[in-house]
């Protein structure tokens, strides 16, 4: 976890003090390569496709906790903000997808929103990877369960150095399955 941390931070001070270019499609190429190498490692499992079969109800009992739990709570964050009970579940639902929230928020509703959805969904996502492993020691569910939508990707490097291995597969599954569902749940709310 220190080594995590210690990248992340490494990261933002050489961003901020040295201007190291990054090509554009880097991200996303070295982000592919994470997803097909923990891919490649469930795959290599025996007897994978029972395991998926077996793993179909507890992936959707998950996501759904998942979304009532993130909407519960972002809507009770309305008692205390200036935010209405309507724009508190709407920057929530992005559930840490900062960069398809804030931009869809933005366009249906308004930038000032957007500005919050990204910011919260980026806390969490910075969040996650802080939390995650500290709270898999307690519950691996709980933990893949503050990933929210990352889970597939983004934060699936954390989750799969915190849990066992056959808990990757849930977390694999709850974030295909919200990626599916954010863009709904936004477009119902707003």
């Amino acid at each position: 976890m220190i080594l995590l941390i210690s990248s992340v931070a490494l990261g933002i001070f050489l961003g901020y003090f040295i201007n190291i270019p990054i090509p554009e499609n880097l991200i996303t190429i070295l982000l592919m390569i994470l997803v097909f190498s923990v891919g490649v490692d469930i795959g290599s499992e025996e007897k994978i496709l029972l395991k998926i079969k077996s793993s179909l109800k507890v992936i959707f009992v998950q996501t759904f906790l998942v979304i009532i739990g993130s909407l519960v709570f972002g809507g009770f964050v309305s008692f205390f903000t200036q935010l209405d009970f309507k724009e508190a579940l709407g920057a929530a639902a992005g559930m840490g997808w900062y960069s398809l929230s804030g931009v869809m928020i933005s366009s249906m509703y308004s930038p000032f929103l957007g500005a919050v959805a990204f910011l919260s969904n980026v806390f969490r996502e910075i969040m996650g990877i802080l939390l995650i492993p500290l709270y898999a020691k307690f519950s691996e569910h709980g933990a893949i369960g503050i990933a929210g939508a990352p889970a597939m990707d983004t934060l699936l490097g954390v989750v799969s150095k915190s849990v066992k291995k056959e808990k990757i597969l849930i977390s694999f599954g709850q974030g295909v399955i919200l990626s599916i569902l954010i863009p709904v749940l936004i477009t119902l709310i707003f």
